[in-house]
């Protein structure tokens, strides 16, 4: 009687085997799938996106175009062109130490210890046109 019993499992677990097989593909299909569809919606997401960034950058550069500035200086804050251009020469001498406040003075770096210029101030007084 035991050997009339094993053909019948033998068949049982072969067939589970297939379905269980069968039932995989269908899983990793059916993910597959599902991946390519996300994929495909943030490649859209990503064209959009891009698509509003070039209409922001574009909407920047109207914005700040020299002739609306103007425009809107004179239409809305009503800015008129100066008629005259005056100088003011002042002949004081500077004064002995910076007349910043105390944070911005501690946060600028220190120079060289031996007093010798940084190379580039050096460069600069070089110029002749300075």
């Amino acid at each position: 009687m035991a050997s009339a019993w094993m053909p019948r499992r033998v068949i049982a677990t072969a067939l589970f085997l297939v379905v269980a097989i069968a039932l995989l593909q269908v899983a990793q299909s059916s993910g597959f799938a599902h991946t390519g569809q996300s994929l495909q919606r943030l490649e859209r997401q990503k064209a959009d996106l891009e698509a509003q960034v070039h209409e922001l950058e574009a909407e920047v550069a109207a914005l700040s175009s020299l002739e609306r500035v103007e425009r809107a200086a004179r239409d809305r804050l009503a800015m008129v062109p100066p008629t005259s251009t005056g100088y003011v020469s002042v002949n004081v001498a500077p004064p002995d130490r910076l007349l910043l406040p105390r944070p911005i003075i501690s946060a600028q770096p220190a120079g060289p210890a031996d007093g010798a210029l940084p190379w580039w101030q050096g460069l600069v007084q070089a110029l002749p046109f300075r």
